[in-house]
């Protein structure tokens, strides 16, 4: 160890909180035995901090306190409107920013999320979406229903022939899974026999339907009504 690191250690070492403990310790004192010099220097913090224990502390007088706070409210009086206005916008600007400081960073987050969120809700309530894609008669794209795209070229035989104009022979709800596929349907309106029950199953089986979209995306549970003298689309 050279004497200028160990002068540096040596109020440390006569405290015992050098900082790397017994090793540190052990390494100044091996230094101070063969070191004249340096041992001088630790008789010299050993008389100097026996002089600084042997002296009393300085007692403060007794009307330290009231001093003060006399000299404290001369000073406020002596200042003018300006100077206290001033003091008191310093101390409100110190106020506000320790209230608002640490709560610029969350709002900042919740802005941007609040704007990744709008962006991706505003894809579904049509930026993303042809406007002629969605019916006049819905507000939005979110939910759309199911509908016919092609009726299989089948004839359903034994309607009868008395139907008065604007009357349905026959009505069917059918069920539309999200592939489009009729899953099952129902007879609404009108009387079916086997025969027309097996060319509804062929009608059904074969026709293609756009299945009801939530989101954008095909659900199933779509209903389309189906008419022998129109085609009408039910959600």
């Amino acid at each position: 160890m050279r004497c200028a690191e160990a002068r540096k250690l040596v109020p440390g070492y006569l405290d015992g909180t050098l900082p790397e403990g017994p090793e540190s310790h052990a390494r100044v004192s091996r230094h101070l035995e063969d070191c004249a010099a340096c041992a001088a220097e630790l008789d010299r913090y050993v008389q100097l901090s026996a002089v600084m224990s042997s002296m009393t502390p300085a007692a403060p007088p007794a009307d330290l306190g009231v001093s003060i706070r006399v000299a404290i409210s001369h000073a406020r009086q002596e200042q003018g409107f300006w100077r206290r206005l001033d003091h008191w916008q310093s101390h409100a600007r110190l106020v506000l920013q320790n209230i608002f400081e640490p709560l610029a960073l969350p709002a900042t987050f919740g802005l941007l999320a609040a704007m990744v969120v709008f962006a991706f809700i505003y894809q579904f309530l049509g930026a993303g979406v042809p406007l002629a894609a969605a019916t006049a008669d819905l507000p939005s794209n979110l939910l759309q229903p199911a509908r016919l795209e092609t009726l299989a070229g089948f004839q359903v035989s034994g309607l009868s022939d008395s139907t008065l104009p604007g009357q349905h022979a026959l009505l069917v709800e059918a069920t539309v899974s999200s592939a489009g596929e009729a899953v099952s349907y129902r007879v609404i309106s009108g009387e079916v026999d086997r025969t027309m029950q097996r060319e509804l199953d062929q009608l059904m089986l074969f026709s293609r339907f756009r299945p009801q979209l939530s989101f954008g995306r095909p659900t199933s549970g779509g209903r389309v009504v189906l008419s022998f003298s129109k085609i009408s689309v039910r959600g």
